[in-house]
Order: structure tokens, then sequence, then C-alpha cells
């Protein structure tokens, strides 16, 4: 790919969504679904007093890509920083159907959000986490899924967990990638954790550079929509056969110790220059003079960042007896003498006999902030059921929830904690791909990107009677959002979208079943491994419950209408 000069390039970041995708795909073939005059504006900021958008921040659609069909999305940062609300993410998700049945040559995802949309919190979670599920579908059958990022919003929150779900990801220099924003960070752990006024310093550890030297992107291209588009074309054309195909258990072994292997190698380190010089051996002025073709060549010349293939001989493990909480716990989940459970930590895992036979579970306990090593002693623990049941009748996996959400930390973010938690939900993918049934209990608390990647993933998702599921309570809403909190306590009294609470999202679709303190828990687990799909009916069942009206219809007419375009 030739260099363009200066002077004619067309900045990818300071261009709107329609002008990403004008440039991207080859001239005059883009035919966008479910468009404005079809004005599928979110109901919810309507509710609030807010602006609305008639396409509600995301552009859907089919096209050509240097003579090939694909299928595109691009979110509009501009409108509410690109979060994910109910229409928007019913159209990504009706996309990403669609391809199942087309069967493009890619989908193209130009992703440009902050994460969830907090104006209508619940349903955009909820959104997110059947993105991810249709994404998951499209990569298992062998459909590339390429993301580009180059927008002033980058992929944080549930997107960033999105993107890292994809094959291929292609960044620029001013692109960022992350889970937990900087000011989240710092409202929580203060500013010597993350001072998210120090624009430098938020671009070394989230931005393009960082993120392809710890090899979270696949190639970093200058800001331009002429060289995005010739990086997409170049990454389509030489993604193998075996590169398309679903992740199989020992290309998700070899990830997991690659991962493993990262934390170990950047130890301690908080700051992109520390990653840069570590892999690269760049000193700070240097890697702030190196455009983007000069970036990689380096970083080949460094031989890239290789999986390994050793497993770290502290390969972790849980190997301690239940406290009394829990063995009174999974002594009324299962019986008593009916389980082999054990706990490290914040990681619960082993075997029971359940109501239909034999099963595992893996999980947390104690409200556990997920970080690192947690995310990945959770994708340990699925591969090896994954392992063991090898040539045998799968047994049901319980995702046992219990979790205030992410670990918050600048370390973690440096690292890519939006990287391990995709790849443990790869990894419980690869579960359902290979006949686990998946029943997810919520058991005390279950909150944003900890749960996005795990148990919000079930095949059938059930909450304890004292189980919390939110996003975020009311009163940190309103400071977010900035809307009056007695604004928000009134609507949540008729919009199951704003409030937290397991019937809330019971309401929406996002739980299959409430539990109740009278019952049998151990028939009521029998009723959801008999219930367990993998068919995801989520946007359905919120339609039914009176929760969620639009989510299905507006994913049935984009599948429709990129059906009739294709």
């Amino acid at each position: 790919m030739s260099a363009r000069p200066q002077a004619l390039r067309h900045s990818f970041l300071e261009a709107s969504a329609r002008e990403r995708l004008a440039g991207l795909c080859d001239a005059g073939s883009l035919q966008e679904c479910c468009p404005p005059r079809e004005r599928l504006a979110s109901p919810h900021l309507a509710a609030l007093g807010l602006a609305q958008a008639l396409d509600d921040g995301i552009v859907v659609g089919t096209a050509r890509l240097d003579d090939q069909p694909v299928l595109v999305a691009a979110q509009e940062g501009r409108f509410n920083g690109g979060a994910v609300g109910e229409v928007h993410g019913a159209k990504l998700t009706g996309l990403l159907q669609a391809a199942l049945v087309t069967r493009p040559a890619a989908v193209l995802l130009l992703l440009d959000s902050g994460g969830v949309r907090l104006h209508e919190a619940n349903a955009g979670i909820l959104s997110i986490s059947e993105v991810a599920r249709a994404l998951l579908a499209v990569r298992a059958a062998g459909i590339p899924v390429l993301v580009l990022l180059g927008g002033s919003c980058g992929a944080f929150g549930g997107m960033g967990i999105v993107a890292r779900l994809a094959h291929r990801v292609v960044m620029s220099e001013e692109a960022r990638l992350s889970l937990s924003g900087p000011e989240v960070i710092e409202t929580v752990k203060g500013k010597q954790e993350f001072d998210s006024r120090d624009r430098a310093l938020v671009w070394r550890v989230t931005g393009g550079k960082t993120r392809r030297a710890l090899g979270e992107a696949d190639l970093l291209v200058e800001d331009d929509i002429a060289a995005f588009r010739n990086a997409a074309v170049a990454t389509l054309r030489d993604l193998r056969p075996a590169d398309r195909q679903a992740l199989t258990l020992t290309a998700l072994r070899q990830r997991q110790h690659a991962l493993l292997e990262r934390r170990t190698r950047h130890a301690g380190q908080v700051d992109g220059h520390a990653v840069l010089a570590t892999v690269l051996g760049l000193g700070r002025d240097r890697a702030a003079l190196l455009d983007a073709r000069a970036f990689e060549d380096l970083l080949a010349q460094q031989g890239g960042t290789p999986l390994s293939q050793v497993v770290p001989e502290d390969a972790l493990s849980v190997d301690a007896a239940l406290d009394a909480e829990d063995l009174a716990f999974a002594d009324r989940l299962f019986g008593a003498g009916q389980h082999q459970l054990q706990a490290k930590g914040y990681l619960i895992a082993g075997t029971a006999t359940g109501p239909t036979g034999p099963l595992a579970l893996v999980g947390t306990r104690d409200r556990a902030p997920i970080g690192l090593e947690l995310a990945l002693s959770m994708a340990e623990g699925i591969l090896a059921v994954v392992a063991a049941d090898q040539g045998q009748a799968p047994r049901p996996i319980v995702l046992l929830a219990d979790t205030q959400g992410q670990a918050l930390s600048r370390h973690e973010e440096l690292l890519g904690l939006n990287g391990a938690l995709a790849h443990l939900a790869l990894c419980v993918d690869l579960a359902r791909r290979q006949g686990h049934r998946l029943i997810t209990l919520v058991r005390h608390e279950a909150v944003s990107g900890g749960f996005l990647s795990f148990g919000m993933l079930g095949d059938h998702i059930c909450a304890l009677p004292e189980a919390q599921v939110r996003v975020m309570d009311l009163r940190a809403m309103a400071r977010v959002t900035k809307l009056p909190l007695e604004q928000l306590e009134a609507l949540a009294q008729t919009s199951p979208v704003f409030a937290p609470g397991a019937g809330n999202f019971h309401q929406l679709g996002g739980i299959h079943a409430l539990w109740s303190d009278q019952e049998d828990w151990r028939a009521a687990l029998g009723v959801a491994l008999a219930d367990a799909t993998t068919e995801d009916r989520r946007a359905g069942l919120g339609h039914q419950r009176g929760g969620r009206h639009l989510a299905a219809e507006v994913a049935r007419r984009v599948r429709t209408q990129a059906g009739a375009g294709a």
C-alpha cells in the first residue's frame, strides 16, 4: 500500500460515520438498512426530554469492498459518544444475524463508542451482550469480522470487549481501545491512579501504538480513510482459511498462555512508554515520531507479538475448601455430598451431580472485582472442562456470577483487560459450540463488563432471590448524565431500562427466570437445564414481557433489508 500525499488525506478521525463508509466502500455501493427515513429513534431518550437521532447513532447496511459483498456498520461518535441503546444495538445485532444468511465476504465494523448509553443503561448492556452473541456466531461460521478503529470515542466499555471478539482489529494512532474510561477510574480510585486530564497519558495507555505493541490490534495505519480501506482489503485478502475457522481448544489455550505471559512480562507497568520500551526498545522521543508504517516495520523486525507455546509453571488452579456460606449455598443447590467445589480467592470451580447428571461449575464469589488474573482463571476453568469432556458427552456448565464488575486499575487497562474478558467470552462460546449447556446463576451481584463477558453469555440466565443486577445505581447515573435524580427515580417506576434490579432485567428479557427462597433450587436448576437453548431469545422475551418493545422488531427489519440488498 503506497503512502498518499498528506494534502490528499481524508481524516478518518474527523469524518462522520457516513463519510467513513463512503470512503471505505466501493463508490456508490452502500445500501443502508433502516435509514433515517424510517425514524427508528430511541424512545428512552425522548422520555428524558433529550435529543434523538433518526438512525440512533449507527449506520448499517450492505456494500462492496474491492468488488466483494460485505456487510458494514459505522457508529456515529458525534451522537451521545456512539453509546449503545436498545435501537442502536438492535440494528447492529440484526446486521450480524443477517451475515449468517447472506454469507458476505466479510463484516466490517467501524466502532466509535464509549459503551453503554447510560440514559437507557439496562437496555444498553443487554444490547451489547446480544451483539457479542451474534458476533460470536458469525465468527464461528467462518465469516471474517474486521473492526476498524479511528474515531474520537474509540471503543470502550462493552464495545471494547466486542472489538476483541473480531478476527482482526485495525487502528490508527489516534484511536483508543480499552474497557473502563480514565474518568471512571479516576472517580473511584483517585487522580494518582489515572489522571484523566493528562491526555498524553491516556493515549499512551489506551492508544493505537500501545495496543499494537501488545497485540491487542493487528495493524496500525495512518489517520486516513483510504489507509483504512487499503488495510481492510489487504487484511481480508491475506486472511488464511485456517484463520477464518472457529477457534479450537488448542488455539484458545495458546491465547491463554500468551495472555499469561504478557501479564508476567509487563508486571508492574502503568504507562505505554514502558510497554514500547519492553516490546520494541523504543525511547519516549522515538516512539512519538514514528509514523504507522515505520512502527509496523520495527514491529516486524522484532518478530511481532508471538504466541507462547509454553504453559507457565504457576498454572492457575482452585485448591481451598469452601467457607460456610459457600458450602451452605452449594448444599442447597446440589444437595449435601453431591458436589466437589473448591475456591481460590474470588474463583470457585469444581464438579457436582445435578438433577440430570454430572455437571461442572465455574464462576466467582464474594462480589469479585474481575481483573486480568481472575478473568484468565475463569477462562482456564472453562477450557479445563471442555478438555476433560473431549470424546464423551459434554457436561452442562453452571456459570456462577457474583461480581461488582471489572477491576478499576490503570495497569489492568494498559495490559488490555478488555482483551482478557473477550478471551473469556471466546472460551464460553467454545464450550457452547462443543455441546455444553450453559446455565448462569446470578448469586449476589452482577455488574458491567465482568457480567457481560461471562454470565450474560449463558444459554439460560437465572437470578437468585437476593441477586442485584445493574449497570450503575441511579445516584451515579444522575451524576454522569447530569439528569435530576428525582426524574430518574420517577421514570424507574414505569420503565425497567433506568433502574437496577433483577426484576427489571427479567422484564427486559435479560434474565430468563427469577428464583424464590421458597422453591427447591435443585428442581429449578433442572427446569433451567431443560429450557436452555443455544438460540438467543432475549430480545423476544423482552417484547413478550413488555420491557423492550423495539429490539426484536428492529433486528428483524435489518435482517430482512440486508438480505434483500445482498
